[in-house]
């Protein structure tokens, strides 16, 4: 009996102490997320952002995007090898806004000749294309990379657009014929810097569901889905956001919104967006990480 009554002793005090033991990690886990938070805070440099905001709002530039009865609307779309879908489904679809006054800008995440043969075949002067001379650098890590994939080309298209808005298109999804005009004209009616409406997933299966909520949350907002004043170029999608665990294109939202950027919402779908579900990398919905296959 001695020893039995000495093993249930044992075996209380080490679940004691592995309850001690688990209480030390969690505790130590809300320390390590609460440093993590701060050094995102500082990474952000969200003070900063809030001034050049302010700046941003007192300048002519600023108030001729919406005073403009025509302003030229720049649609951006970084690619790499997904030549095909650029050619049938994006491309094709920005050309065909109902908008008139728009501009397509591509910039290759150092792509192959294919991209730039299909980029050729529509001979549209609207569309202009550049090719980045290197991918990246990105992350060995395969989750890390695919939340930051494409940030380069998406950065390199915005600083070469030239209209007072922008559009940013993946280029395996599309937009509807009203996309530009209908978030345009929300923008500049209610004064939002971002307009956004809701996207239509299409899955690999056929299954289909609409996407979108106001305010933006992680899952319910993508870039494809909006449109934003050119001079929140200010902001851009960062490679460092990989290091924090978030994809860069739901990073930039959240600096946005930390900073005051004035965010509104059509309630109508304006996208049609195709998670290619299956391929290595590939995010199930947006603000997942960006859809460019390494």
């Amino acid at each position: 009996m001695p020893s039995v009554r000495n093993s249930h002793e044992e075996e209380r005090s080490l679940a004691s102490e592995i309850g001690d033991l688990r209480d030390a990690v969690m505790g130590l886990k809300e320390q390590v997320d609460q440093v993590l938070e701060a050094l995102q805070l500082i990474y952000s440099r969200e003070p900063e952002n809030r001034e050049r905001l302010r700046r941003l709002r007192k300048s002519p530039e600023y108030e001729r995007a919406y005073t403009d009865p025509s302003p030229l609307v720049s649609i951006v779309i970084p690619t790499y090898d997904n030549y095909e879908q650029l050619r049938e489904r994006s491309l094709p679809s920005a050309l065909d806004q109902s908008y008139p006054n728009i501009e397509v800008v591509v910039v290759g995440d150092s792509a192959p000749q294919e991209t730039e043969d299909a980029i050729a075949s529509f001979g549209d002067p609207r569309i202009s294309y550049r090719n980045l001379n290197r991918r990246g650098p990105y992350p060995e890590d395969r989750n890390r990379f695919w939340r930051v994939a494409g940030v380069p080309p998406r950065n390199e298209a915005v600083y070469q657009a030239r209209g007072s808005w922008i559009a940013h298109l993946d280029d395996d999804d599309s937009f509807r014929t009203h996309h530009v005009e209908r978030l345009l004209e929300a923008a500049v009616s209610n004064r939002f810097e971002v307009c956004y409406g809701r996207m239509t997933c299409h899955l690999a299966d056929g299954r289909q569901f609409e996407i979108g909520e106001f305010p933006p949350t992680h899952g319910h907002f993508g870039w494809q889905g909006a449109i934003f004043h050119k001079g929140l170029s200010l902001f851009e999608t960062e490679l460092a956001d990989a290091l924090f665990g978030l994809p860069a294109d739901w990073a930039l939202c959240q600096r946005m919104l930390r900073a005051g950027v004035r965010f509104g919402m059509v309630d109508e779908s304006v996208t049609d967006y195709f998670p290619a579900l299956g391929r290595p990398g590939e995010p199930a919905l947006p603000g997942e990480g960006p859809k460019i296959d390494r």
